[in-house]
């Protein structure tokens, strides 16, 4: 794993399932939100020494990141007990904002199960006032 991506895998528990009998809609937006928190802890590990990197919210102090919006694709259903892969990356960052991408996915058969493009604001804390990304963040994704 780089700090460039993240993958990661979990099992469907039961309380992600839905009446439908797949996992709802908005547990896959919680998992894509899950993967971003998991990749900004993992990169900037060293930029925040001191901190303890499996925090969920690792610099928070400093700065925080917000979500604009997101663009999310469902293409199949993931049941109780499917493993899936749940990989991410940013596309580019620029001034205040980063553009995310996540692709959620079957282990068993490499079935794209959902994709996730989610834009974020970047704000300098305690103040929550958006806040350019520095170089020295910038150059970790």
């Amino acid at each position: 794993m780089t700090s460039t991506s993240l993958e990661y895998t979990l099992v469907v528990p039961a309380s992600a399932i839905d009446v439908m009998g797949h996992v709802n809609n908005v547990v896959y937006l919680d998992w894509v939100q899950t993967a971003a928190s998991k990749h900004w802890n993992h990169a900037t590990a060293t930029y925040f020494k001191g901190e303890d990197p499996n925090e969920e919210r690792v610099g928070i102090k400093k700065m925080a990141w917000v979500v604009l919006d997101h663009h999310i694709s469902y293409k199949a259903e993931a049941l109780e007990g499917d493993e899936l892969v749940i990989s991410t990356f940013v596309e580019k960052m620029a001034g205040v904002r980063s553009e995310r991408h996540t692709t959620i996915t079957r282990k068993k058969d490499q079935k794209l199960l959902v994709t996730a493009v989610t834009n974020w604001c970047l704000l300098k804390m305690p103040e929550g006032k958006p806040m350019r990304i520095p170089e020295e963040i910038r150059i970790l994704f």
